[in-house]
């Protein structure tokens, strides 16, 4: 039997989702952002899988906030580089469905 599922909120839409709906990102020693890195990694953030969101999160400065550390090595470019690879290796598009993002 299982139990209640693992839910999470978007740090870009703030909605709440499942946990294995959502995109995991971590922050790495250099302050660069690994996106869905292997499990165990430190403190995390969760995105929908939605570009919309990324950039919501991006522009409000929720990352380092989740992280609670800055993130000096991260560039929004490089950053939506690595997100879209993980967003097609979970066969998504990366556009909208994600949350209303402001």
């Amino acid at each position: 039997m299982r139990g209640r599922p693992v839910l999470r909120t978007c740090v870009g839409c703030r909605r709440i989702a499942e946990q294995g709906t959502l995109i995991r990102l971590v922050v790495a020693e250099d302050g660069d952002i690994l996106v869905s890195p292997a499990p165990g990694r430190g403190r995390g953030a969760y995105l929908c899988p939605s570009m919309t969101c990324l950039a919501a999160a991006w522009k409000r400065r929720s990352l380092p906030r989740a992280f609670r550390r800055a993130t000096p090595a991260a560039t929004q470019a490089g950053l939506q580089a690595r997100f879209d690879l993980a967003l097609a290796a979970r066969g998504l598009s990366g556009e909208g469905g994600g949350g209303q993002a402001e």
